[in-house]
């Protein structure tokens, strides 16, 4: 199995800060690029009211469909972390027009706002924090269909704990909104001292080094982290005989010293792709990290063995893994520590 992308592990140097004393604790930290929004930012009436309309139920009003269909929670400075927001509508409901420019895109300033809440002593709901994130947003011209529907994201840096998200799309002018509504719980540093968390896989098809933001904003088609832009393959399929790159982070490492100017760890991972059913298709041997930031290029090839009558192997070959849907299953191991972890990912092989 190849080693890990030379651009990754230079973007990681990039976008990673120095481990401090939390990290002996056991979490790592990102280089804090990334602009918190304002604890406290002024929100229109008809959209604080939309929001508090629906939040019970966590069912409101939509002038036109989307949903918050995805999310990641990624690490960042200290304590904080940070949870990156996918999202789904059609082109048409957003306000895309021909752009001014004459570049032949189509643009949109699109009106969107968010809202945190958390649980009180009462259970009450209770706004946390919000915003109006940047949303000026471009589409290829070319093959424009005002009823496909694209993805966006946005990511900002949060402390531990429970919250409630209310995000709001409205038409640039103000005339159509609509509320969706996600639940999201952050892990405390405390809670990964004697534990592994690996974050959830991402399947990825491009990855490059970007100006970080200056403030919150939307992103369509990928997302950042700090000054690392990720093209994720969203839809989690794959042509036959291609690699499935993989990126995920390791949460609740231990450094090998905490004291060093940049400490590093000393993790182990077993890849191994099964069936539908858990049985194994491929397995590799296990690789070794010394940093939290796992990006590997997976071979999808089975080795297939031939064997005579009496059971001596004759013939060994490589094939591509046949169409189907698997798991992808990455099992962790802290060699420092002694703690393990695990997550998975489904994908599809077309």
């Amino acid at each position: 199995m190849k080693a890990p992308k030379s651009i990754a592990i230079g973007l990681a140097l990039l976008v990673v800060m120095t481990v401090s004393a939390q990290a002996a604790a056991g979490i790592q930290q990102a280089r804090k690029q990334e602009a918190k929004p304002p604890a406290k930012a002024s929100m229109p009436k008809e959209v604080a009211a939309l929001i508090q309309e629906g939040l019970a139920t966590r069912q409101g009003r939509q002038d036109f469909p989307f949903n918050v269909f995805k999310q990641l929670v990624l690490p960042a400075q200290g304590k904080d972390l940070f949870p990156v927001f996918f999202f789904k509508a059609k082109n048409g409901d957003l306000g895309y027009v021909p752009s001014a420019s004459g570049s032949g895109e189509m643009e949109t300033m699109l009106n969107a706002f968010f809202q945190f809440f958390q649980q009180d002593a009462t259970g009450a709901l209770k706004p946390f924090m919000g915003g109006k994130p940047m949303a000026a947003l471009k589409t290829p011209g070319e093959g424009y269909s005002p009823e496909a529907e694209d993805w966006y994201s946005f990511g900002l840096t949060m402390p531990a704990g429970s919250y409630t998200l209310a995000m709001v799309l409205a038409s640039p002018d103000m005339k159509k909104m609509s509320v969706a509504y996600t639940d999201v719980t952050l892990p405390s540093v405390d809670s990964l001292q004697n534990t592994l968390w690996p974050t959830e896989p991402v399947i990825v098809k491009a990855m490059e080094q970007v100006e970080p933001d200056q403030r919150l904003t939307i992103h369509r088609g990928n997302y950042l982290w700090g000054a690392l832009q990720v093209v994720p393959n969203v839809a989690a399929e794959t042509p036959s005989g291609e690699n499935l790159e993989i990126l995920f982070f390791v949460l609740g490492a231990a450094p090998k010293d905490a004291a060093a100017p940049r400490p590093v760890n000393d993790l182990e991972v077993n890849f191994e792709v099964q069936y539908s059913d858990g049985k194994p298709a491929i397995k590799w041997a296990p690789q070794p990290y010394e940093s939290f930031f796992i990006n590997q290029p997976l071979p999808l090839l089975q080795t297939l063995q031939t064997t005579d009558e009496k059971g001596t192997i004759v013939k060994t070959e490589k094939k591509p893994l046949p169409a189907g849907k698997y798991v992808l299953l990455c099992q962790v191991t802290d060699k420092v520590a002694g703690t393990k972890g695990e997550t998975k990912v489904a994908f599809e092989v077309k």
